[in-house]
């Protein structure tokens, strides 16, 4: 059974197929869609846009080619991001704690833009 907030999630990603904005933050040196708006929201989920601008920040390459992103959590509530280009592993960590609802939250990062999966 799933319970009520990865339900709320799901049903919250699933209207995300495009964005009609691009959200700034001061502390952010991208700007993100929609979809990561309401994933950051939904899932209570902001320290995501603060990992990306700290592995981002370290990895100025990341802005010139489409990076994959995927945010693994499981069920014991840890979790693993990993950055790909498309066949390399460009970073990857481990998250020792987090209350996103577990499943696979895809993403990509090209030009200064974070986006959910299905708006690229």
């Amino acid at each position: 059974m799933i319970d009520e907030k990865k339900w709320n999630l799901l049903n919250a990603m699933a209207l995300c197929y495009g964005t009609e904005d691009y959200h700034t933050n001061p502390n952010l040196s991208f700007d993100y869609t929609d979809g990561v708006k309401r994933f950051c929201e939904t899932a209570e989920a902001y320290w995501l846009l603060d990992l990306v601008e700290s592995v981002v920040k370290t990895k100025p390459e990341m802005d010139k080619i489409l990076v994959g992103i995927k945010l693994k959590v499981k069920k014991d509530n840890t979790a693993i991001i990993t950055f790909k280009d498309g066949v390399k592993i460009l970073y990857k960590q481990n998250i020792p704690f987090t209350d996103c609802p577990d499943g696979e939250w895809k993403f990509f990062y090209k030009d200064k833009v974070f986006f959910w999966c299905d708006e690229y």
